[in-house]
């Protein structure tokens, strides 16, 4: 009993311990003259890109976007069209990214209107959100459902599938990738949100537009991965089955990179 209990819990153990190694080490006097030592190394390196990937990969692997995309294209490949099943697919993938950077930018001007004051308050709150939800995702991996789901709200979801049913043309997929953004602001909005805010605080306007393109590109990658290999024959069952067995891993992953994030934050090396 104890070891199979062990077996299936030891992993949040390890992350815990780990999470709480690294703020003792930030509070011993030892770990902070070495970490004073390396500032310069550490300020030598632009680690802002490997930051807005990783950011992004965590979007990326949210099951919730794909199942959005699967239900769609299975929807379109009714009518045995492939070509059109994979034009509404990827009608689709270009509202959300047009929706996604559009949402970014008033959120990136909000940002820097109201927290360049305190901006270095603002910057550790960030990272502390960023533990935050990478802590909900690791608990959704193994105690999925329960609590604070970081996934679209289970009562939203008869409605956006009752608007993805109701698709018929490519053009119909883009206007309904532009709604469905907004009900998926809860699923994806912390990720995008922790860099937008690292943006605001760090780079100038122009040089944050550019890290959203890229940001936003990496986000739709597996989407678009995702909508060729069902037009090249992968079945769209197949492809939803995959995704509800590793959905719990995917938020795992998500977890770990998120709480990555937050400790590089909190520890001053962004």
């Amino acid at each position: 009993m104890l070891k199979e209990w062990l077996k299936k819990y030891y992993l949040l153990f390890v992350i815990i311990a780990v999470i709480a190694a690294v703020f003792a080490l930030a509070n011993f006097q030892p770990a902070k003259n070495l970490a004073n030592a390396c500032q310069m190394g550490f300020e030598s390196l632009n680690l802002t890109p490997i930051a807005v990937i990783s950011g992004a990969a965590v979007d990326a692997i949210n099951p919730c976007a794909l199942s959005i995309l699967i239900l769609l294209m299975a929807s379109a490949l009714i009518s045995n069209d492939k070509k059109r099943a994979l034009k509404t697919g990827l009608a689709f993938i270009a509202a959300i990214y047009l929706a996604y950077f559009v949402m970014g930018i008033g959120v990136l001007t909000v940002i820097r209107s109201y927290t360049l004051s305190f901006s270095s308050l603002f910057y550790k709150v960030v990272g502390a959100v960023a533990l935050i939800f990478g802590l909900l995702n690791i608990k959704d991996y193994f105690w999925y459902g329960k609590g604070i789901l970081m996934e679209v709200p289970l009562r939203w979801r008869p409605k956006m599938q009752k608007l993805i049913l109701e698709v018929t043309s490519p053009w119909g997929a883009f206007v309904i990738g532009l709604v469905v953004s907004l009900f998926l602001l809860p699923c994806l909005s912390g990720p995008y949100a922790i860099i937008l805010a690292m943006l605001a605080a760090k780079k100038t306007f122009a040089k944050a537009l550019l890290y959203m393109v890229v940001y936003n590109i990496v986000f739709i990658l597996p989407m678009t991965a995702v909508a060729l290999f069902i037009y090249f024959g992968l079945p769209a069952e197949k492809a939803e089955a995959w995704r509800k067995e590793k959905l719990r891993l995917l938020h795992l992953i998500a977890g770990v990179i998120l709480i990555g994030l937050g400790v590089v934050i909190l520890g001053g090396w962004l």
